[in-house]
């Protein structure tokens, strides 16, 4: 989402624009007012501009409670996965949903796929993923 959306405005009053590079549309946002102190938090290079890390490392969405409908077309990726060369390899969305943007990441998860299969709980097969793909090279930001 970040490739393809800006933000225009001052984030810190709380109210913001996103605006499409591409078609120029724009969406007025709202900051969620408990979530302001977020966006002291850089943003994630190659995800959503307004998407930050709370103090606790969790990824959180400072305009979730508006949900605009930009983010609502564009649907929320939780999990981006960067290349090597910085590059998007893969994004999560939901509990295990993964968009493969990398072909060699296709060939790095097929010896996992059967024991992935078998995990029952959702943060566990999170963690082996993550883990798998970290030692494979690739970078997730969560």
């Amino acid at each position: 989402m970040g490739d393809v959306h800006a933000i225009e405005g001052d984030l810190r009053t709380g109210r913001c624009v996103v605006v499409n590079r591409y078609t120029g549309e724009r969406t007025p946002v709202a900051v969620d007012p408990d979530k302001i102190t977020v966006l002291d938090s850089p943003a994630i290079p190659g995800a959503c501009p307004l998407f930050r890390h709370d103090n606790d490392g969790r990824g959180i969405c400072p305009v979730h409670e508006t949900w605009p409908e930009v983010c609502a077309d564009y649907q929320c990726w939780r999990v981006l996965v960067m290349d090597g060369a910085g590059r998007r390899g893969a994004r999560i969305m939901g509990t295990r949903h993964i968009a493969v943007d990398d072909p060699g990441l296709d060939v790095v998860l097929a010896p996992y796929r059967e024991r992935m299969a078998g995990i029952v709980d959702d943060a566990t097969w999170q963690d082996v993923l993550v883990d798998i793909l970290e030692r494979a090279g690739y970078r997730v930001i969560q």
